[in-house]
């Protein structure tokens, strides 16, 4: 479903470790329940972020250069609404893991939910379950977290783009490149681009990533569920 990105084979199995495990009453219907609100929501969102992202590559590579210095503001304002939209879900998509993970172990879910608060709770209630480890902050989420946070609250993230130019003989070829600033708090003249030079890279990196992790997640909770034949773990 999400290829090349990632396989992303645990969300079929858990899936069907869940119905099988439904099938023979083994599955509590509040559970159940919060399963099917949850998982598929979280699913819907990494679709919507990997829909986002291909439009970010369609339009920049379908847009002549020549129409982009033409049109700036037009071509700025979609790509900002795809990233906009591409930032959005994947924030979304791990905080609703975390109401999911909880959802498996019965544990209340309180009135805000992050994707640390599900390392938090079930810390108190589990503290030595081996699942902890899994939902530490991954090295990227304060990054991704900087970007996110500006643009949900702040201000416009890309508003600068290079166009490389590559002579070969007589043929010339042109690229388009959009970076995303190191710090977009910062004041727009200030912003450098060290960090992520590429967007489309740094996005499609992070849709790995993302979907790394969420993987190895789901692979340890059906591996416990199919173990034990029963939720809760």
């Amino acid at each position: 479903m999400f290829s090349p990105y990632h396989k992303f084979t645990n969300c079929n199995r858990l899936e069907s470790v869940v119905e099988s495990l439904r099938g023979n009453g083994n599955v509590s219907n509040l559970i159940y329940k919060e399963y099917k609100r949850y998982h598929f929501a979280l699913v819907h969102k990494i679709k919507c972020a990997k829909h986002h992202l291909d439009s970010m590559i369609e339009l920049m590579s379908t847009t002549p250069p020549a129409d982009i210095l033409d049109q700036s503001s037009d071509f700025m304002f979609r790509i900002n609404m795809y990233l906009d939209g591409f930032f959005y879900t994947c924030g979304s998509a791990m905080d609703i893991l975390a109401r999911e993970v909880l959802t498996y172990f019965t544990i209340p879910l309180p009135d805000r939910v992050y994707f640390h608060t599900a390392k938090n709770k079930l810390t108190e209630s589990h503290p030595t379950d081996t699942l902890l480890s899994r939902l530490d902050d991954p090295p990227w989420r304060d990054e991704f977290s900087m970007y996110r946070n500006s643009l949900t609250h702040e201000r416009i993230i890309v508003g600068y783009f290079n166009i490389n130019v590559t002579i070969d003989g007589d043929t010339e070829d042109k690229t388009l490149v959009l970076p995303l600033p190191d710090d977009p708090r910062v004041d727009v003249m200030d912003r450098t681009f060290r960090n992520n030079p590429d967007m489309l890279k740094y996005c499609t990196l992070h849709t790995k990533r993302l979907l790394i992790l969420i993987n190895k997640i789901y692979g340890e909770i059906a591996d416990r569920a199919e173990n034990n034949s029963a939720l809760p773990l």
